[in-house]
């Protein structure tokens, strides 16, 4: 397969061999004409001012035909209206009564073109056989009603030409060589990038995103490679995050698959101990038919709150953006927990800025807030303290719940908004927790184009979602 250098190099090569044949052929169809059309052009302007001296200074005008004749080497014959010649500065004198006539092949020209000369100049090329040289004959008629006859010898053309073509082909053949070294320099060094480029799509294709198109210029070539590396830059992230979110999955799917199994060998376990008779007084009848009904709405909620995140997730949630006092709303949704609060021994304090309108979901941030407290609720330890804070901040709120207890471990803290990951694994199932509130929550900050945040913080933890006060 040739590569794309070597195609270049061929390319300007046949280009340039086409331009010297180009200019060889041009040489040998157009120079002698053109040579022709020069010297023509330059016999009008000696007949233009031959002609204006001689009508009206004839003894003066001599000198500066035999001038032309010498510098020019162009032969002047001058004539009355009957064609005799009243001067020919090729004999450097008047003529004398035995040479005043014209040569017959003049004269019989003149004649044959009488109605062109009343108009316009006329000119032909004068072709001996014996002569050594070739002349270009203009004839023009004066307002006098003469003729002025100009000659000028044209050298052999032919000649000319072939020397021309050989002097252009060997300057040619001198200038395909130098611009054979330039194109493959010039070629290598286009391709060069071209190739690298290639080189890093191909690990593209084979999705390695280790290598990088070097940028040296800000060409469109540049421009390509920088577009390549952006691919392969932003290719290289959406398969990781690809590969992590695949991962995630895998785990999510084997944490259900534990959550289910759990429940689901205890079901089995009390049903087929009613089924083959292993109780048999009403009380523990009763006792095993609650514990099935306790295993079933465990069920039933790990179900549901899967189905909500996973609409959530999806964005397959509509949403109802209404207008709501922060502080009113907050006091409401505190309310319920005040019975739990009691029973565990829990201090609850309630710091929240007064006359504060947000726009937003009032449901998904009761949810929010919610599972805020429950999760505090359930981690609670130390001195038993519950802080519920919203604070403005800017066109945000910002509502923050913190507990005192064990502080996350580092390792985890970035994890804690996973679904179904816990970070004391031993301890959910006495509160019923299946690892799903908190990324809810963060599912709900982003539906509000908002944020949470968590930190480990003195005697406990701190939670936080923040969203804007006018969702639109």
């Amino acid at each position: 397969m040739k590569t794309i250098k070597t195609k270049l190099f061929f390319i300007f090569t046949i280009f340039m061999v086409a331009l010297v044949a180009c200019g060889i052929f041009l040489n040998s169809i157009f120079l002698e004409s053109y040579y022709i059309y020069k010297n023509k052009n330059t016999l009008a302007l000696i007949n233009k001012k031959i002609s204006s001296e001689y009508i009206n200074d004839k003894e003066n005008s001599y000198e500066n035909i035999d001038m032309v004749e010498s510098i020019d080497n162009v032969n002047t014959v001058i004539t009355d209206n009957d064609m005799n010649i009243e001067y020919n500065s090729g004999r450097q004198k008047r003529t004398d009564n035995n040479d005043k006539h014209l040569s017959k092949e003049i004269k019989q020209y003149i004649l044959d073109n009488e109605s062109k000369l009343s108009k316009k100049e006329i000119y032909y090329i004068e072709d001996k056989n014996k002569a050594q040289t070739n002349k270009l004959v203009f004839i023009s008629k004066m307002s006098n009603g003469g003729y002025v006859i100009l000659r000028k010898p044209i050298k052999n053309i032919h000649d000319s030409v072939v020397i021309a073509n050989e002097f252009y082909m060997f300057s040619a053949l001198i200038v395909i060589l130098i611009g054979g070294i330039f194109i493959l320099i010039f070629s290598k060094r286009v391709t060069k990038p071209i190739v690298e480029m290639s080189n890093v799509a191909e690990n593209i294709c084979n999705l390695e995103f280790d290598r990088r198109v070097e940028i040296n210029s800000k060409d469109e070539i540049g421009k390509l490679g920088e577009s390549i590396n952006k691919i392969s830059e932003k290719l290289c992230v959406s398969i990781n995050e690809l590969k992590n979110d695949v991962e995630r999955r895998k785990q999510l799917v084997r944490d259900m698959s534990h959550e289910l199994k759990t429940p689901l060998g205890i079901i089995k376990g009390y049903a087929e101990g009613l089924k083959y008779g292993v109780v048999d007084d009403k009380e523990k009848v009763d006792k095993y038919c609650s514990v099935l009904v306790e295993e079933c709405d465990r069920m039933d909620k790990l179900v549901r709150e899967l189905l909500e995140h996973s609409a959530m997730e999806s964005g397959n949630v509509e949403m109802n953006i209404t207008c709501f006092e922060i502080r009113e709303f907050i006091s409401k949704v505190v309310q319920r927990f005040d019975s739990i609060f009691t029973e565990k021994k829990i201090t609850f304090d309630l710091l929240c800025i007064n006359d504060c309108l947000v726009k937003a979901d009032r449901n998904m941030i009761e949810k929010a807030v919610n599972n805020f407290i429950t999760n505090a609720i359930n981690h609670i330890g130390g001195r038993k303290l519950i802080q519920l804070i919203v604070e403005e901040k800017e066109n945000k709120v910002e509502i923050s719940v913190f507990n005192t207890g064990n502080h996350i471990p580092d390792k985890d803290i970035g994890r804690v908004w996973d679904v179904y990951y816990k970070v004391d694994k031993s301890r959910t199932r006495e509160y019923g927790g299946h690892g799903i509130g908190l990324s809810i929550v963060k599912l709900i900050a982003e539906l509000h184009n908002g944020a949470t945040k968590v930190k480990n913080v003195d005697e406990g933890v701190i939670f936080s979602i923040e969203v804007p006060k006018n969702f639109t």
